[in-house]
Formats: structure tokens, sequence, C-alpha cells
């Protein structure tokens, strides 16, 4: 009986010394954070048009690619919060499928495809 009033003592300061409190660092209300955006394109005829809305001079402006390729992304940071668009369309006439893709933080945010003839991929939704 001894031994464990000798024990107990001990086990309990193994107990609550092993066991920290994690700090995490509160969020600012109000101030939003920088999120991770990628858009990713696929289309099997290796030609596409795409359209999206990139950073441009602090605000996002809507560009114009042509791609030679059936794989294209394109990755960027902004605030969360903000508005962002994919579109895709096959350049070659056919019914070749073309899919819209946005990833945001490695999650996908939305998806899109077409496979008709000057049928639009478009992908867009709120960067969170």
């Amino acid at each position: 009986m001894k031994n464990i009033f000798r024990i107990l003592p001990l086990v309990f300061a193994v107990v609550f010394a092993s066991c920290t409190k994690e700090e995490i660092a509160p969020l600012t209300p109000g101030v939003p954070s920088m999120v991770h955006v990628e858009y990713r394109v696929h289309a099997n005829s290796g030609r596409m048009t795409v359209h999206q809305l990139v950073p441009s001079q602090g605000v996002l402006a809507e560009e114009k690619v042509e791609i030679n390729r059936s794989e294209y992304s394109y990755e960027f940071d902004v605030l969360q919060g903000t508005f962002v668009s994919v579109t895709g369309t096959n350049s070659m006439p056919g019914p070749d499928e073309v899919i819209t893709e946005i990833y945001v933080n490695d999650v996908l945010l939305a998806t899109g495809s077409a496979n008709a003839p000057g049928a639009v991929a478009k992908a867009e939704g709120i960067a969170r």
C-alpha cells in the first residue's frame, strides 16, 4: 500500500507535466488573409483559349491566353474573399472535352466542363 502512495504522486506529476497548452495565434477580426489560388485547364485537343482573372497592379483583370498543349495551370496569391474565375474553350472546333478547375489552398473550389463545339467550361467562386 505504501508503494501506491509513492507511485501515485509520480504518475500525476508525469501526466500533468506532459500536457502543455497549445497557443494558437488569433486572427485579427476584419483583416482578410491571403490565400493561394491555382487555375487548371485541360483540353484533349491540345489547343484551347483560356480567359482568366489574374492579379494586375493590385486588382484582378481578365486575361486571354491561347494554349497549345493539353494541360495548363496558373498560380497566384489573393486576399481571402476575392472573386476568381477561369473559362476554357477548344480553339479547334470539335467535341473534345475541356475541363476547368479552381483550387484554393490546394482544395478544389469549383470545376466546369464542356464537350460540344464552341461550348465554354467555366469555373468561378469566392476564394476562402
